[in-house]
């Protein structure tokens, strides 16, 4: 019996500028799912697009992380990457969903998608990184 999953969060996002320059994304990006009953065993997996637009339509980089639930909690965390993937895009939007195999061998879940502006504009016109 799958379980209703709630949508992953971006907790470092502001709002409404979204991830900024001010969340040092070349130190990754989290993405978080909280208050769901992950059993030991568990594998949570997330499904990431970095999008050029953002309405999230034009992908320009994607991918996907596994979280393997060591201990019952009700917490489970990814980090987007920087290099490859973050960094792919100066201007867009992240969406992140998640797909959670349980260890009992029932069905897996998937979440319906959350979407982040995502900018690395700068307040004076140029483009941040970890080098500047």
């Amino acid at each position: 019996m799958s379980i209703e999953l709630d949508f992953p969060d971006f907790p470092y996002a502001e709002t409404p500028g979204g991830i900024t320059c001010w969340q040092k994304p070349w130190n990754g990006v989290l993405v978080v799912v909280d208050q769901m009953p992950f059993k030991t065993g568990d594998e949570v997996t997330f499904h990431i697009a970095v999008c050029s637009d953002a309405a999230g339509e034009t992908p320009a980089a994607e991918i996907q992380g596994v979280a393997r639930i060591t201990a019952d909690t009700t917490s489970a965390d990814y980090t987007i990457p920087w290099d490859g993937v973050l960094d792919a895009v100066t201007e867009g939007s992240i969406i992140a969903f998640y797909t959670l195999t349980p260890a009992d061998g029932s069905a897996s879940s998937t979440s319906q998608e959350a979407i982040v502006r995502y900018s690395r504009q700068g307040s004076g016109g140029g483009v941040c990184g970890p080098d500047n």
